[in-house]
């Protein structure tokens, strides 16, 4: 076996826009035509992202489950880690619309901020995935970094969101210890590990189409 891989010590979720938070708003009525701007740019991320995720979700169960993807969800969609976002919705299905309209009292600026601990903290789980492929020599690695990757350009478009609408604002970032040591051992022993993978893999795809479908919501509304 080869030596453990070590992720970088600096998280790949923080600060993911390496210090540049700013954008350029056309002329006009500056509040509205900045919402729609913001919103617009985490939409095509996140869009970009979660077709990534999902082109590749085939044949991620197909090699580690040898089933096909409707099947495997169906198995297991009720199991969740309460350490996960809890998204109002499963992946594949639409928010409530009563749950948006509860959304829009609570303002964007309020949703920006709850959607980057969202995306923090799937990303956690995704450099564990990453991490333990790179250890154990195993198909996918590569995809799951580019997953963290296209993950970074959806939180670079939220953080300049939150930096945009709220400039003072201390962003308080999740840290690695959201993910409890113990889920964090791997072994030999795959059988454990890639039912753990997949309901973080699930939740990061389920957490996308969210995100998409809110900021649709904001820019209607």
């Amino acid at each position: 076996m080869s030596a453990p891989y070590k992720p970088p010590e600096k998280p790949i979720w923080v600060d993911p826009c390496g210090g540049h938070t700013s954008v350029s708003v056309e002329q006009g009525d500056s509040s509205q035509a900045s919402d729609q701007t913001l919103l617009e740019g985490i939409i095509i991320t996140a869009k970009n992202a979660l077709s990534y995720a999902s082109s590749l979700s085939h044949q991620y169960v197909k090699n580690k489950f040898n089933s096909d993807l409707n099947s495997h969800h169906d198995t297991w969609k009720h199991e969740r880690y309460h350490w996960l976002p809890n998204i109002p919705k499963g992946l594949g299905e639409k928010t409530p619309d009563h749950h948006l309209s509860a959304l829009a009292e609570k303002r964007l600026d309020w949703y920006l901020v709850e959607s980057y601990r969202y995306l923090q903290t799937v990303a956690v789980g995704l450099e564990q995935i990453h991490q333990d492929m790179v250890r154990f020599n195993e198909e996918f690695s590569p995809e799951f970094l580019n997953m963290q990757y296209k993950l970074k350009q959806v939180l670079c478009e939220v953080h300049i969101a939150i930096s945009e609408k709220m400039p003072e604002l201390k962003i308080d970032d999740v840290d690695r210890s959201v993910m409890s040591p113990d889920l964090r051992k791997a072994n030999s022993d795959s059988s454990f590990r890639w039912i753990r993978d997949w309901l973080i893999y699930r939740e990061f795809m389920n957490c996308l189409e969210y995100v998409i479908e809110v900021c649709e919501f904001f820019k209607s509304v």
